[in-house]
């Protein structure tokens, strides 16, 4: 459902995926000069930085098309994803925004921790929509703050937590928001809540927590 929500927006990802852009540029002057890029999208950060070596990593085609830097379809879920990485010459690993989806968190942080490499990775938490997602009567697709964290522990990483907020005119424009920037996998709305929020408008502002770890 993941991959198929990313595949369908990745046309419109760019132009929704605000708070990812914020982070990049927070954490930009950190990145090495060598790096893999987890879960890359359809922008890549040779966009913000000049590198001596960048490898973007996604699993959707439609992303890729539209990454202009070097990159490979591969699934971070998959053994043979970080077999791959291996074999290239790079110094830090990084994902900004993507392992929220990963299929076993404690998976993934197993193998970036055997890459013996740098690295920054920022998750958001299921805190992210918190507000929203309490009217709407949803539980939340991703980690919680205390699930990353406890399988981060196998990093022994520097942990910061970000806070965020957009607001919104008017609910047809958070809905668009949400729909376009692709974060609306795995969700399953009641209709007729979602009726009722968009004729009350009860809340006007999409709230995001994420986990930056750092080496």
């Amino acid at each position: 459902m993941v991959l198929k929500s990313f595949e369908k927006f990745a046309y419109t990802y760019s132009k929704y995926n605000i708070i990812q852009k914020k982070i990049i540029r927070k954490y930009l002057n950190t990145l090495s000069l060598r790096v893999v890029d987890l879960g890359c999208g359809s922008e890549g950060l040779c966009k913000y930085k000049n590198f001596e070596f960048y490898l973007g990593i996604d699993n959707s085609e439609n992303m890729l098309k539209l990454n202009p830097c070097k990159t490979l379809r591969l699934d971070f879920n998959t053994k043979k994803c970080f077999n791959i990485i291996k074999s290239y010459d790079f110094d830090q690993i990084v994902s900004f925004s993507a392992l929220q989806w990963a299929d076993d968190l404690d998976f993934v942080f197993g193998e970036i921790k055997d890459l013996n490499k740098d690295y920054i990775l920022s998750i958001f938490t299921s805190n992210t929509f918190k507000t929203l997602h309490k009217c709407l009567n949803i539980k939340s697709p991703i980690y919680s703050k205390e699930e990353i964290l406890n399988s981060a522990k196998i990093l022994n990483p520097k942990i910061e937590i970000l806070n965020y907020k957009i607001e919104f005119n008017e609910p047809k424009e958070m809905f668009e928001y949400i729909k376009f920037s692709g974060v609306n996998a795995k969700v399953k709305a009641n209709i007729k809540e979602i009726k009722k929020f968009l004729k009350e408008f009860p809340v006007n502002f999409l709230e995001f927590e994420i986990i930056v770890l750092r080496s």
